[in-house]
């Protein structure tokens, strides 16, 4: 990896947690960082777990019962997956950047 200075792992962690692949983009690990966003946008897509999750935000707001929370749980499950993976490897990675 590449290490101009060392890089806060909670920073790191931080931007990976908004969005899978910044914290790699900030540890300089560009491929890395372009495999974790491209990875989460398929997902999200392939999954269908944003459309699915405004639906249900939707019906709450409207007063009407939500349906399919447990499947659109179930579905979240991979990104969210994914998404943990990022936020550890950023911060390991800017760890390691500290030595």
């Amino acid at each position: 990896m590449e290490t101009g200075y060392a890089r806060s792992p909670g920073l790191a962690a931080l931007l990976s947690a908004l969005l899978p692949g910044l914290g790699q983009f900030y540890n300089r690990q560009w491929a890395k960082g372009a495999g974790f966003l491209v990875g989460a946008f398929i997902l999200d897509t392939v999954l269908d777990i944003t459309a699915s999750f405004v639906k249900l935000l939707q019906s709450l707001a409207s007063g009407v019962p939500p349906e399919g929370v447990s499947q659109v749980s179930l579905r979240m499950l991979p990104l969210l997956a994914l998404s943990l993976w990022s936020v550890v490897d950023a911060a390991r990675s800017a760890k390691r950047s500290q030595r």
